[in-house]
């Protein structure tokens, strides 16, 4: 029975471990608190008004493990956080400094079952859903014409989406040829797998009759998916397939998957249902929201069931979603209601009635379950075992007086189970035990041996329970290619009284004997797709080591699949069981995963990454880890250059000086190697860093393994890239990214991170400065979709700018405009995308020279000044790169608004600034932007000499980019002195430059015309 200690906005519930929250409609809504935060928050609610010590709660919350005092801090700011309690005006808990903590307020709490999970279990008559049943039906008429739908089945636990799903596929007999795939959301506390319902949905197509046909859409139209699947790939294709996607994999996941999932429906209809999204993975999610989107023919049904409640407790994503999807109109939303007391009669009877037929027996089944269909299944069978109700022909009868059947009916759906439970023999109770223990889905192979019994005999029990506890679920074939029957409960809530039933020390056995079982089934290279289920099961055997192993397995594969909200829900898992080793081991793992955590941050450009680096120095310091006080120095020095460069370059400084007392003498050159490179993109150029560089990338290069050359090759071909040397950027950017994409080794993912975004960004700017304009163009274009698909909007904005880069050299300037207008009109780290302070300044230098290449010189000035305002104000990285574009932009407004002694002062500069880089295109454009301003002021030998300079750095074809652009100003120079054959030469080799550059756009480009047109008249041909 529920005990509502005192009326409060919050109740604590002690039996769903969550709060409820009062609203302003009177009824509740659920919230949810991570495990930790919510024992910290009940220890605190047992003991009210007293004064609860730091030790005392680590003492009862964390028994026998050492925890540091900071972790309890990090669990009460949760707590004030949910609860909207002031520090100041505490309304719940009151913090004494240096003594503890004091619960202050009232809260309820709820210690029954009234919020159990239910679910949904047919009656024997199919009623209250003709019309939901009737709307699914037309809509795959509509689906099977090649109109695609996408349909959310809601409703609360146990209202019947399940049946309803399985009612529908029952009534296909209409279209034959349609092919169903089914795949289940499961809940995990170590985090959920990315895609796990798609691959199971994927894995059944693959076992069906269109086998051959599937698995050759899935090669040729999701190779990134096939790698992925050893039980149907084999494993040279597997090894095949890695080796041509590995550096195309970011963002291809939905893609691939939609692009799939349509192909297949080409030759029949498909019916995909994805259950209990509710659990979903939010990679699966962005699937269905692309999938939902896409707008070409395709004759597919997508059916997703969802528990609304579920949604409800904290800002679910798929909320947001499936919201956006049905204003637009691409989705069916069918939220399913309690059944009236006309089905509930209907059911009760057997057969359909009017108002005035409804019995009062089916009026008090409605009063005491709501019309919830698995409370009435629930209450009827506990009322059948009592012998108060009976099932005949003709429908349930009651044998007893309505007003004691009343007083016997059991309390809560959990008691009903408890009682059929009470009645099992030991045989049984332990099959039901193993199955709880095993998870929602289980099957005889892998629970047999924690029950103690043969497969044959567990299975043969298992189809006894069929007609009541549990269900047929699909055929599973296991690595061995051993085909089984898995089995499901009805729901949750069995398996959660079953499970609650089991002491902790046998529980803890038949975890381990399951996940020793798992092991056996699936070899080592296999065990990706159970790496979560093994860590879960290892972590509730309290055998840490084993479950933190596969957590590791689980976050390679979340990254690998780029899901990063996922690798957060697994880290944050790993750190609750990392608290559970011992001091020795425990501090290396929390580091490993803080660094993990970093890392992934960095490469989102999140601001809190500064923080998370910041905070795994202090403890790399604490505990003396050179190695990863160097990592996290670097990484720190990273994400503090966005908008910091003193310190980053002091930060830079200080692991120079730190990596002496590394012992790897590899790892030693690998740290100064980044932090050198780092320092030159950050500082300004330095031919003897870079020369220092080169010294230590060679030494590598003779003397590292694979991993140690990988990480080397990612430093250089950031010089590389800065030094006109861009042919050798595409090949060590590639070889860097497959060696540690492919590596096992850990932690590498702030080097993966960073070649990722290398390919994506470095090698289109390499091919744009080598000439290959329609080459780099198209690969960034794939870079935006690519990002753009994974929801990255501050990568799709970065890569956005650097097209308008592209296109300002193209001279496309509207387009520049475009691409770069949304970066200029958003402060720098506004909330609608992080965008760092130097592609803000890109964008306000191009757009600057875009208004100057449509003849508004006066704006361009204006956005030069801003950049260059900002420069000063607050350096940043590539400052000093930059500040040569912005140089040249305003050299070449000033001459043109004829203030040509600025526009000297400024190319003298230009000039000056170039030469002490070994950029070969910008000290050419900088010496023929001096000899343009030597030219505006009459001094033409002078304006020969410096582009004669400017001539010799176009030598060998090295910056196609610069050379039209000197042969016009050298034709414009030959002409003032009168030379006009030399000018006639110098504008015809310029046009040849033109004609290449042009050529590597697409004929049908409207880019390709513009820079033709244009060019040619820049010029004068």
């Amino acid at each position: 029975m529920t005990d509502v200690v005192e009326a409060s906005a919050f109740r604590i519930d002690l039996v769903n471990m969550c709060l409820w929250r009062r609203n302003g409609a009177g009824t509740e809504d659920r919230v949810n608190l991570p495990p930790k935060s919510f024992d910290v928050l009940r220890f605190l609610v047992d003991n009210p008004g007293r004064l609860i010590s730091h030790e005392e709660l680590l003492s009862a919350v964390w028994p026998d493990i050492h925890v540091q005092p900071e972790v309890v801090k990090s669990h009460i700011l949760a707590i004030r956080t949910t609860l909207g309690d002031k520090g100041a005006n505490s309304r719940f808990i009151e913090t004494l400094r240096g003594r503890g903590y004091r619960f202050v307020g009232k809260m309820g709490r709820l210690t029954s079952a009234g919020h159990e999970r239910a679910a949904p279990l047919e009656l024997g008559v199919f009623a209250g859903r003709a019309e939901a049943l009737r709307q699914l039906l037309g809509l795959l008429e509509h689906a099977a014409a090649g109109d695609r739908q996408t349909v959310f089945i809601g409703g609360e636990p146990g209202v019947g989406k399940t049946t309803l799903v399985e009612h529908f596929i029952g009534q296909l007999g209409t279209y034959p040829d349609l092919a169903v795939a089914r795949g289940y959301c499961i809940e995990g506390f170590s985090g959920v797998q990315p895609y796990a319902p798609l691959f199971e949905a994927l894995r059944g197509l693959c076992s069906g009759p269109d086998r051959t046909r599937v698995i050759r859409a899935l090669l040729e139209h999701a190779p990134t998916w096939a790698a992925q699947m050893p039980d149907q790939i084999s494993s040279a294709q597997r090894t095949h397939l890695k080796q041509h996607v590995a550096l195309d994999a970011v963002g291809r996941m939905v893609w691939e998957a939609c692009c799939l999932f349509d192909e297949l429906t080409l030759e029949r209809p498909l019916l995909l249902v994805l259950e209990d999204l509710h659990w979903a993975d939010f990679a699966t999610i962005d699937f269905i929201s692309a999938l939902s989107r896409r707008r070409t023919a395709a004759r597919l049904m997508l059916i997703g069931t969802r528990r609304l409640a579920d949604l409800k407790t904290v800002p679910h994503p798929l909320t947001q979603v499936t919201r956006d999807l049905a204003l637009r109109k691409y989705c069916v939303e069918m939220n399913l209601a309690p059944l009236l007391v006309t089905e509930i009669a209907e059911i009760i009877s057997g057969k359909s009635l009017e108002a005035s037929g409804i019995s009062k027996f089916a009026r008090v089944i409605e009063e005491r379950t709501g019309g919830n269909p698995l409370f009435m299944r629930a209450t009827l069978e506990f009322l059948t075992e009592r012998g108060e109700v009976s099932h005949t022909a003709q429908g349930w009868e009651p044998l007893v007086p309505l007003t004691d059947l009343a007083s016997d009916t059991p309390p809560s759906l959990t008691s009903a189970i408890e009682a059929r439970i009470e009645g099992l023999t030991d045989e049984e109770h332990r099959v039901l035990e193993a199955a709880s223990v095993a998870g929602n889905r289980f099957d005889p192979v892998t629970s047999a041996r924690a029950a103690g019994l043969d497969e044959q005999t567990f299975e043969s029990i298992c189809e006894r329970f069929t007609s009541g506890v549990i269900r047929h679920d699909k055929l599973l074939t296991l690595p061995d290619n051993q085909l089984v029957r898995t089995y499901t409960f009805n729901h949750a809530v069995y398996r959660q009284v079953v499970y609650g039933r089991i002491g902790l020390v046998r529980r803890a056995y038949l975890h381990r004997t399951i996940a020793e079982r798992l092991e056996e089934i699936y070899p080592q290279d296999q065990r990706n797709d159970v790496a979560i289920p093994l860590a879960e099961h290892f972590a509730l055997a309290r055998d840490w080591s084993r479950a933190l192993a596969y957590l590791r397995s689980a976050l390679r594969v979340a990254n690998i699949r780029f899901s990063r909200n996922d690798t957060f829900a697994i880290l944050d898992r790993a750190v609750d069981l990392a608290a559970h080793l011992p001091d020795g081991v425990r501090i290396p793992v929390e580091l490993e995963f803080l660094e993990q955590r970093a890392t992934i941050q960095a490469a989102a450009r999140d601001p809190r990454a500064r923080e998370t680096f910041q905070e795994l120095v202090e403890r790399a310091r604490r505990h003396g880890d050179v190695d990863i006080l160097c990592r996290a120095l670097l990484g720190l020095a990273y994400t503090t250059n966005w908008n910091d460069l003193a310190f980053s370059l002091q930060v830079l400084e200080e692991v120079l000086v730190l990596c002496e007392q590394q012992t790897d003498p590899v790892q030693r050159d690998i740290t100064r190697l980044a932090a050198r490179a780092r320092r030159l993109l950050g500082s300004g150029w330095d031919r003897v860093v870079a020369g220092q560089c080169e010294e230590v990338f060679a030494r590598l290069m003779e003397g590292g393994d694979q991993l140690a050359i990988a990480r080397a090759q990612l430093s250089f071909s950031m010089i590389c890239l800065v030094s006109s040397r861009h042919r050798e950027v595409r090949d060590l950017v590639e070889s860097s990214y497959k060696v540690l994409s492919d590596s096992s080794q850990s932690p590498v993912e702030i080097d993966l991170a960073s070649a990722i975004w290398m390919r994506y960004s470095a090698e289109p700017w390499s091919l744009f400065y080598l000439g290959e304009f329609g080459l780099a163009l198209k690969e960034l274009d794939s870079s935006i979709a690519a990002f753009s698909r994974e929801g990255d909007l501050s990568a799709v904005r970065s890569f956005q700018i650097e097209r308008g880069a592209f296109r300002f050299h193209a001279l496309d300037f509207e387009g520049t405009l475009k691409d770069c207008e949304p970066a200029t009109s958003h402060p720098i780290g506004d909330a609608t995308g992080q965008i760092l302070p130097h592609y803000r300044r890109i964008a306000l230098v191009h757009r600057g020279l875009a208004k100057a290449g449509l003849g508004d010189n006066a704006g361009a000035l204006v956005d030069f000044s801003v950049a260059e305002e900002e420069m000063d104000r607050q350096p940043a990285y590539l400052d000093w790169y930059w500040r040569l574009v912005l140089e040249w932009g305003m050299v070449n407004s000033h001459i043109e608004q004829g203030d040509h002694d600025e526009g000297l002062a400024r190319a003298t500069h230009l000039s000056q600034a170039a030469m002490n880089t070994d950029d070969r295109t910008w000290r050419a454009l900088a010496w023929e932007a001096r000899a343009r301003a030597a030219l505006s002021c009459g001094k033409a030998p002078e304006a020969l000499e410096h582009v004669t300079r400017a001539l010799n750095e176009c030598e060998g074809g090295m910056a196609p980019i610069a050379e039209w652009r000197v042969r016009a100003t050298a034709a414009a120079i030959f002409k003032a002195k009168g030379d006009l054959r030399q000018a006639s030469n110098h504008a015809e080799l310029g046009l040849a430059v033109t004609r290449r550059l042009a050529e590597s756009m697409p004929a049908a480009d409207p880019f390709r015309s513009t820079f033709e047109r244009r060019s040619a008249s820049h010029l004068g041909v």
